[in-house]
């Protein structure tokens, strides 16, 4: 059986199983049981919308992609939205919102009359008293008469006009199709009195103009001659969310940083856990690079936090905090049951405080280290980024204990080997590292007991965890002195 005879067929058996449900509806008393004839009628609609997509993903013609349809036949609220509009038969717009919000409102109601809450309130209702007897007639009656609807429009020809064809795209393209139904686009079908051949030539035409009205922006933009220092001004911006499970945020402790460093806010989201990070760039800086520059400042930003306060700060919540498995059963004891995972990067696995002083340590190090230049940066911190990343990455189901240690331990050697005096051998490495430690950590035999921590198989005694937790803690106590003992000079450098 050929791709298009299997979907044809999928599409009559859709069309059996509505009417099924149907039937199914109708030998209920919706007075006793409306949710349940609602729900009945809301599967039927489903199966109409359904039907409604396979006879457009029978329609074969070079430019359509029918990827889009196999997706939202995966979803529950667009099926039933293309039960009430379809661009089959129509391509009016305000039928398109009218469907996507009954769609959104049907759904919800299904849910709430579907299901009850293990944690009801008392004074919830039951399910049967979430839908009105006269919601579920007047549900069915509409899934009555979108069925017949459907079948009165037979076997789809296989064969569309080039509007259609174009609309047909242009519903599938994410762009385009924002673009369709935006409010400027709803006003002029209005102003053309509904035509719907009419709107949509028009808006074929409209697409195109504001795609090449963006394309020679683009071009210009990336021909634009670099801003003279002095005269550029703020032009890009970016957000983005990092999370920390090692510390607790305060508003007033991020507006510290704020006050500091305009480039880059740490934006406050109401929650302890997580910030949004804010980066501003330029006009001096050129298109061709943005990406580039909006990545590497807003990394270099959640590294310094990182270094400054000892802890942990990156893009997404690390593995450790995920469950291994949705549910562990104990069978005999017929109960559900938790088990511990894992240790935390941190002892207690406790946040702490972000502190001023943490804050000022970070800004110490962002002062310090931006300056640099790609080369000069790289061997520091690629490796201590591999680091954050795998940490991130490591959960109950795989660490990367130490691999990420040696990433921390290879940031360190760089940066020995840049601001401090080692040669670079290995056999250097130990009394490099008593040297460079020795201002804040005078203790001779503290600094052996920690010099385990670096060395290839770390400290045998201890887990890896434990090892990985120490190599980082003597990375960042090595660059928040650097950055003490250099932001001042690095800055009046720049200036």
């Amino acid at each position: 059986m050929s791709s298009n005879n299997k979907t044809l067929h999928a599409r009559g058996l859709c069309l059996k199983q509505a009417q099924t449900f149907i039937d199914s509806a109708r030998h209920l008393d919706a007075q006793r049981w409306p949710h349940v004839v609602f729900h009945l009628s809301l599967l039927a609609l489903e199966e109409v919308g359904k039907a409604s997509m396979l006879s457009a993903k029978a329609v074969t013609h070079s430019n359509l992609d029918g990827t889009w349809i196999d997706r939202s036949l995966e979803s529950h609220r667009r099926k039933l939205q293309w039960a009430i509009w379809s661009p089959m038969t129509r391509m009016d717009p305000n039928d398109f919102e009218a469907a996507r919000e009954y769609a959104e409102r049907a759904h919800s109601i299904r849910l709430s009359s579907l299901y009850v809450e293990a944690n009801a309130n008392l004074d919830d209702l039951s399910p049967s008293e979430q839908v009105l007897p006269s919601e579920a007639e007047d549900t069915l009656s509409l899934a009555e008469r979108r069925l017949a609807f459907e079948k009165a429009q037979g076997t789809p020809s296989g064969e569309l006009d080039e509007i259609s064809k174009w609309f047909f795209d242009a519903i599938s393209h994410p762009d385009r199709s924002k673009l369709l139904f935006s409010k400027p686009f709803i006003q002029e079908f209005e102003n053309l009195r509904g035509d719907a051949r009419a709107w949509a030539t028009w808006a074929a035409s409209e697409v195109a103009r504001l795609e090449e009205e963006n394309r020679q922006i683009l071009e210009a933009e990336l021909a634009r001659p670099k801003v003279q220092k002095g005269l550029d001004k703020p032009r890009w911006r970016a957000k983005t969310i990092v999370y920390t499970p090692s510390h607790s945020l305060r508003p007033k402790v991020l507006a510290r940083w704020n006050a500091r460093i305009d480039t880059a806010q740490l934006q406050w989201s109401g929650k302890k856990d997580q910030f949004t990070l804010q980066v501003t760039l330029h006009d001096n800086e050129p298109l061709s690079e943005l990406g580039g520059r909006l990545a590497s400042l807003s990394k270099l930003v959640v590294a310094c936090l990182n270094i400054g306060s000892i802890g942990y700060f990156w893009f997404e919540p690390p593995g450790f905090e995920r469950a291994m498995f949705a549910e562990i059963r104990d069978l005999e004891l017929g109960r559900n049951m938790e088990l511990k995972g894992r240790d935390t990067f941190w002892d207690d696995g406790r946040a702490v405080a972000l502190t001023s002083e943490h804050i000022d340590h970070a800004i110490h190090c962002l002062m310090a280290f931006a300056p640099l230049s790609s080369s000069e940066a790289e061997p520091i911190f690629a490796p201590y980024f591999h680091g954050l990343a795998l940490i991130a990455k490591s959960d109950l189901f795989y660490n990367f204990d130490t691999l990420a240690r040696h990433g921390f331990v290879r940031s360190l050697a760089s940066a020995f080997r840049r601001y401090g005096n080692w040669s670079g051998k290995s056999d250097d490495f130990e009394a490099s590292f008593h040297a460079e430690f020795e201002s804040f950590m005078p203790d001779r035999e503290h600094r052996n007991k920690m010099l385990k921590y670096l060395k290839s198989d770390g400290d045998l005694t201890e887990t890896s965890l434990v090892n990985l937790r120490f190599a980082k803690q003597l990375t960042d106590l090595y660059l928040i002195n650097v950055g003490r003992r250099n932001w001042r000079a690095a800055f009046d450098v720049q200036e």
